[in-house]
């Protein structure tokens, strides 16, 4: 084998932002989230579009599903995990540092110490993925609500103003004569 090493033939993801301080090691959290936002981006941009009056094909139903299926990926299981990853590796937010132990006093009352301890990996990082599902489970149930309520070509048409015109004048009318 040549002088390769093992990290460089593994099929590790490369990390092609530039070495600015922040971005290198957060380079993959910052690609997927950005990708996931331009997917929630066009998912509503066409559910602002009107429902077809035909039945979908199976091809759309399909296109629809591997779309769902990629964006649920990225929300549920990529982004969580590089969050985990980069905030274990490279922010320190890991059991052997605290956010309190239990030998600290607690502020105001110097008597007495905190019963227990705190570590940054239960105290920051877990709340924090956490907050991560519950937001995107929520802008899921959002966008479902939104996409079945979305009106018909024939609906949308109807709630539309139509312009009455102009009199033969210049002065605009009314009403339809």
């Amino acid at each position: 084998m040549s002088a390769r090493t093992e990290k460089e033939t593994c099929g590790t993801m490369p990390n092609l932002l530039p070495d600015w301080g922040f971005f290198r090691p957060n380079g993959r959290l910052i690609v997927f989230t950005i990708i996931t936002f331009v997917m929630i981006g066009i998912a509503i941009w066409k559910m602002r579009q009107p429902k077809p009056e035909r039945p979908s094909t199976w091809a759309e139903s399909m296109v629809g599903a591997v779309y769902t299926f990629a964006l649920f990926l990225l929300m549920y299981a990529i982004i969580p995990h590089e969050f985990i990853t980069v905030s274990d590796k490279y922010w320190g937010l890991s059991t052997n540092r605290y956010l309190f132990k239990s030998t600290t006093a607690i502020p105001f009352n110097h008597n007495w110490n905190w019963p227990f301890s705190v570590d940054l990996q239960h105290g920051v990082r877990d709340p924090l993925v956490v907050l991560i599902y519950v937001a995107f489970f929520a802008g899921n149930i959002a966008m479902f609500v939104l996409w079945q309520k979305r009106p018909t070509q024939s609906e949308a048409a109807a709630r539309e103003p139509v312009p009455a015109g102009t009199s033969r004048f210049g002065r605009p009318l009314k009403a339809k004569a």
